[in-house]
């Protein structure tokens, strides 16, 4: 059942209080909850896509000024500063701009869009302080691996004072290129760690960052990073095993290229299982986030397998027709979902209602 937001608010007090009255559990309360989702109204949606431009425009901004570098050398060269200053003054411009940001979440909690687009900024400060912090070392010996577990450690920290999601996922991807970088060096540059590639590697990587999400579910006060962590876990995890179902356990592209691509068939079959895997264990479980991002990459499983085995055997014409009818498929499909969801409603919700 589809409901404004001042319904929402009338059913939630409602429940709450049900809830505290004993008339309904927990698990009734959330049923309930789950049974009715809030129509966004128009001032909403243009709120939302205007802080995404917003933040657009910021990422832009800061690959012209920061990732170019010249303004800054040109400042550190006119200055006589050193590296080491330079990084220390993006630290303490990143210090005043957490201080702004958690005194706006603490004023205004409601205004969710626009205290992520502010994470924009600390986000890019504090990238430009360990950047020019790092460089100030050597980023000792050209490991860059601490310099990346120490931005995974701050934005996480920042991420759990400021309770800001756009921090969290930025932690996680620093975890992810510092594992990356980590075993590249435990390896001592080999293209092998403990006999995988990089690809495989990775994919184990994600995998333990998707379940070991399950443990925020009870995790307190870092509940609220459950969401954020299960979805990027698994897409790292389901990238990764992609990438893997391309190249094998190669450890270079040349290698890769000497091979015909039918010896890898082993690697495409399991992809192609595991999939099928998870999409039947998230219809059985209800777990729509994990249903939609199976189908979104059992579909390019399918085209990838079709490069790979068909392409120069197959109509090209054909082929993108193949590509438009499936998607017009898979639109239809998630449309179906979408209506009936909407005129079913949830019958708990009806009938105590």
């Amino acid at each position: 059942m589809v409901v404004d937001k001042k319904e929402s608010q009338v059913l939630d007090q409602a429940i709450g209080q049900w809830l505290q009255e004993g008339v309904v559990d927990e698990a009734t309360a959330q049923r309930l909850r789950n049974g009715y989702t809030v129509r966004e109204d128009n001032a909403g949606v243009l709120s939302v896509y205007a802080f995404i431009a917003a933040v657009s425009c910021g990422l832009l901004a800061f690959g012209a000024l920061v990732m170019d570098e010249k303004w800054i050398e040109l400042l550190r060269r006119q200055f006589g500063f050193s590296e080491l200053i330079v990084g220390l003054c993006f630290l303490v411009l990143t210090l005043a701009l957490v201080y702004m940001s958690r005194r706006r979440r603490q004023r205004h909690p409601e205004a969710v869009a626009a205290n992520e687009a502010l994470s924009v900024t600390v986000v890019m400060s504090l990238a430009v302080a360990l950047a020019y912090l790092g460089r100030s070392v050597g980023y000792m010996g050209g490991n860059y691996a601490p310099v990346l577990f120490i931005a995974a450690v701050c934005y996480g920290g920042l991420a759990v004072l400021l309770r800001g999601y756009l921090l969290w996922i930025t932690a996680l991807l620093c975890l992810c290129g510092w594992w990356g970088a980590q075993t590249y060096s435990w390896s001592a540059g080999s293209a092998y760690f403990l006999g995988m590639n990089y690809a495989l590697n990775m994919t184990l990587f994600g995998a333990l960052v998707w379940l070991l999400s399950l443990l925020l579910k009870h995790a307190g006060s870092l509940r609220i990073f459950f969401r954020p962590t299960y979805i990027c876990g698994l897409l790292m995890f389901l990238t990764a095993a992609w990438t893997l179902s391309i190249f094998g356990n190669n450890g270079s592209f040349e290698s890769w290229l000497a091979m015909r691509q039918g010896r890898l068939w082993y690697w495409a079959l399991l992809f192609t299982a595991l999939l099928g895997g998870l999409l039947w264990y998230a219809i059985r479980s209800k777990d729509n986030t994990l249903r939609d991002i199976c189908l979104l990459f059992l579909l390019l499983n399918i085209y990838t397998r079709y490069f790979e085995y068909f392409w120069d055997h197959t109509n090209k014409g054909l082929f993108f027709a193949i590509l438009a009818l499936s998607f017009w498929w898979v639109g239809k499909k998630a449309e179906q979902w979408r209506r009936k969801q909407n005129s079913n409603g949830n019958p708990d919700l009806q009938h105590n209602l």
